[in-house]
């Protein structure tokens, strides 16, 4: 069956699929990508679910399965120009890079985060929350502009809106399972690094897509549009430094000690662990 044929569960379960190809590859050579990949395809896996169970019910399923498919397109094309440049270089994924080491195929966003989750000491939570800053803040308002643009169709947020809450429904869980897969005893160790995981909250998950929301509405205004574009592009950089640099030099010292005391933890599942 070809695409344009599927159901919005199937076009969503599609992309779910994918992303459980990424989650396999990146588990079976310790890439650092892997957790993030691992919640992605948990919150993908939600929304087919609510496709097709029709909870919640949605205005324009094929709007959101839409949203959906065009919004990993983005995740997956700047994971295979990672891939590129990884097969080009003599180092592996392990090897420690800056963000000027990666070529301009790849967006910046991505760029910070995958030079951020390089670094020695880096734990899963920064890994996930770095991905999910890139993801939400860059390639969600992108998306949801291009797909304004090409059909002059505003008019969605409800269902925007319906999706957020769904997505944002699930994320205790996933929390919860991403740490028995992939970090080694109590999870809560990771917060000492983040002083908090907003972004991995019910709430977080609500601000931060109405937050891309908003600024896609900057991106399509012309006086806007130029800011709009430099914000977006600075705000993964600015979430890192703020974790990894804190302007307060006691908790900025404070921090450096305990990334050099405490071992990041992680661990990675035995070949052939389900995924679900």
């Amino acid at each position: 069956m070809t695409a344009e044929f599927m159901l919005p569960a199937e076009k969503v379960t599609l992309v779910a699929g994918l992303l459980a190809d990424r989650v396999r590859q990146y588990d079976s050579t310790h890439d650092r990508r892997a957790a993030f990949a691992y919640t992605y395809y948990r919150l993908t896996t939600t929304l087919a679910t609510g496709l097709e169970t029709g909870t919640p019910v949605f205005n324009d399923p094929p709007w959101v399965a839409e949203l959906c498919e065009t919004l990993a397109s983005d995740y997956f094309s700047a994971m295979d120009s990672i891939d590129e440049w990884l097969a080009g270089r003599s180092g592996g994924s392990t090897d420690e890079v800056q963000p000027g080491d990666l070529p301009d195929s790849i967006p910046q966003p991505w760029r910070d985060v995958f030079a951020a989750s390089s670094v020695r000491r880096s734990y899963i939570l920064e890994d996930v929350l770095f991905s999910m800053m890139a993801h939400m803040s860059y390639d969600l308002p992108e998306t949801l502009r291009r797909m304004a643009t090409s059909t002059g169709d505003r008019g969605h947020i409800a269902d925007f809106h319906r999706m957020n809450d769904m997505l944002a429904s699930c994320i205790d869980g996933i929390q919860d399972d991403l740490s028995a897969r992939y970090i080694r005893g109590l999870s809560s160790l990771d917060r000492l690094f983040t002083r908090s995981d907003e972004l991995l909250t019910n709430y977080g998950i609500r601000v931060s897509r109405g937050l891309a929301w908003f600024n896609c509405d900057r991106l399509l205004d012309p006086d806007s549009a130029e800011e709009a574009s430099r914000s977006i592009g600075r705000s993964t950089a600015a979430l890192i430094s703020e974790i990894r640099s804190p302007g307060d030099w006691k908790l900025r010292a404070g921090l450096w000690v305990l990334r050099r005391l405490i071992p990041d933890r992680r661990h990675w599942p035995a070949a052939g662990t389900p995924i679900a």
